[in-house]
């Protein structure tokens, strides 16, 4: 448990000076967040944002999900339907639905709902919310609660947004169809930034975000069963390019690696993964 503290004591000083985060789903896979709306959709009493993507691997905080399916692990094939209400100036409301099926792995099938609420103070932000989780195939399912706090940071043209996010599970537990146990948690610290390279059509997004768990994961004993643990999770690092086709639609493609530092159930140490996205806004 020291060793634990000691990481995430480093993991937070590396992280701090720079850092934004984001657990990210709200695209399951980590991926950075969905572009910025155009500016005529920013003030607006509603917004939305349809997307649908791929992942060559089901990266979900630091754990290859598919990865018993084969050697490497199955793809993912997604879509993500958020609707956003406007209800003050500084101050909103988020649904989002996430539905996924392995592509390798046809049987796998998720499907995600979360509500959120979110209020700026200037550049800080902070939200609030819950997520069902639905796995199909294997008829588990969960309840979290979700917070987090952020802040923007603006260096010239670039952003840097340093963020914290925790995550607790309600159940049910796994010997109960659960897919965590019953009060597991985890803590995400993450930095991403937005650089742009040529207007506001074409930018770079880097990310490096850490991973602490609480019996969220499990690590593998030796005999391909786990136990759930305390501990340092991951690091991870990765790098996306949001290319802006128009007002209402946007293109990325991303790469990204991961690190785990205790012998994660189904997962290899370092894994490279990457993907790509199209989101329409509305």
């Amino acid at each position: 448990m020291k060793n634990s503290l000691l990481t995430l004591s480093i993991a937070v000083a590396l992280i701090a000076p720079f850092a934004r985060a984001e657990d990210d789903k709200v695209t399951q896979t980590q991926q950075p967040p969905p572009p910025p709306l155009p500016i005529e959709q920013q003030h607006s009493l509603w917004n939305a944002q349809l997307t649908e993507g791929w992942d060559s691997l089901y990266m979900y905080r630091g754990v290859n999900v598919l990865r018993g399916n084969s050697k490497y692990g199955s793809s993912l094939l997604w879509t993500d339907l958020n609707v956003t209400l406007n209800l003050t100036a500084n101050d909103s409301l988020t649904a989002d639905v996430w539905n996924a099926f392995g592509m390798s792995h046809s049987s796998y099938k998720e499907t995600d709902a979360s509500l959120t609420y979110t209020h700026t103070f200037g550049n800080l932000f902070a939200s609030f919310g819950y997520e069902f989780y639905a796995l199909t195939d294997s008829r588990q399912y969960a309840n979290e609660l979700q917070a987090k706090i952020g802040y923007n940071i603006n260096v010239g043209s670039v952003v840097i947004t340093p963020s914290v996010a925790y995550f607790f599970d309600l159940g049910p537990n796994v010997v109960t169809h659960g897919a965590e146990p019953c009060a597991a948690s985890y803590l995400a610290l993450r930095l991403d930034s937005s650089i742009p390279i040529y207007k506001d059509i074409i930018s770079l997004t880097p990310w490096i975000a850490y991973g602490q768990n609480f019996r969220y994961n499990a690590r593998d004993r030796g005999d391909g069963q786990g136990a759930f643990f305390d501990g340092a999770n991951n690091i991870e690092v990765g790098i996306a390019m949001p290319i802006r086709i128009n007002k209402y639609m946007t293109v990325s493609g991303y790469g990204a690696y991961s690190y785990n530092f205790d012998h994660l159930l189904g997962t290899e140490p370092s894994t490279f993964w990457g993907g790509a996205k199209v989101t329409f806004a509305f």
